[in-house]
């Protein structure tokens, strides 16, 4: 392992930014999926269960795979008895160790990678679910992450008070009506894991993602045989959703109020 390179400020001194924080990806096939960021003293949790700091949504990748920390400026990896393994430099591991930058790291199929000193970039809170392969799709949850990460900073509390629903107006769906209140993304299909269980030969297991990002909600449609609708159109890519916005999947609509 390679202790993680410093970088000197114009005066000499060294940036003690690069040992509190640090910027994250994750890819698969060299196709950059999301980004996150990690802080000194936090813990994150990746994996494809929806309590995971940075969610997975992927067959390949266990509820709880792999955790991340930043403790006295080194990043500590380990795997937590997931089915695919998390692998250092081609190694399998099983308990906490040191990496850097300079290592590769797969969680599952997934590449995690270090973004060097240089080339840290601010991350948002979440990201845009993607269609990257027949079950995957990558979502970054902020709720335990910004609480961990900076404790002593004081949050802002929302100002949103409104509590959206996601309503069966028309054909069958289970549940007929979900709240979306306290959830990062909802997931749409035939998978009995869906959050709303809709039944069809062409209806994708997942069919598409109800997904919040800064107090707003948006629609990403995932690869199908069935069309995903909003109001009467066909969408491919994501969408903002309006109060009283249609979804249809189809014979089922549903109404997002």
């Amino acid at each position: 392992m390679h202790p993680r390179e410093k970088t000197m400020m114009q005066d000499g001194t060294i940036n003690l930014e690069d040992y509190t924080k640090s910027d994250w990806t994750i890819t698969l096939n060299d196709r950059v999926i999301t980004s996150f960021t990690t802080h000194e003293g936090s813990k994150l949790i990746i994996g494809r269960s929806p309590d995971a700091d940075v969610v997975i949504d992927n067959t390949a990748i266990s509820r709880h795979h792999s955790s991340l920390e930043l403790r006295d400026g080194r990043h500590y990896l380990a795997d937590l008895k997931s089915t695919n393994g998390t692998t250092v430099n081609g190694k399998k591991i099983a308990s906490k160790v040191p990496i850097s930058n300079k290592d590769v790291i797969f969680i599952g199929k997934f590449r995690l990678i270090q973004a060097a000193a240089d080339e840290q970039h601010a991350s948002s809170s979440y990201a845009t679910a993607m269609d990257i392969d027949d079950e995957a799709t990558v979502f970054v949850s902020s709720p335990r992450q910004q609480a961990a990460a900076q404790p002593g900073q004081a949050t802002t509390p929302s100002t949103t008070t409104e509590i959206y629903r996601l309503t069966v107006v028309e054909g069958s769906a289970s549940p007929a009506s979900l709240s979306l209140d306290g959830k990062s993304s909802v997931k749409i299909g035939k998978d009995p894991s869906c959050d709303m269980i809709i039944s069809g030969w062409l209806v994708g297991k997942p069919q598409c993602y109800v997904v919040s990002k800064k107090d707003k909600y948006f629609i990403v449609p995932q690869r199908a045989w069935a069309n995903t609708k909003l109001n009467d159109v066909i969408i491919k890519e994501e969408r903002l959703l309006r109060k009283g916005d249609i979804i249809q999947i189809k014979s089922v609509k549903i109404r997002f109020d």
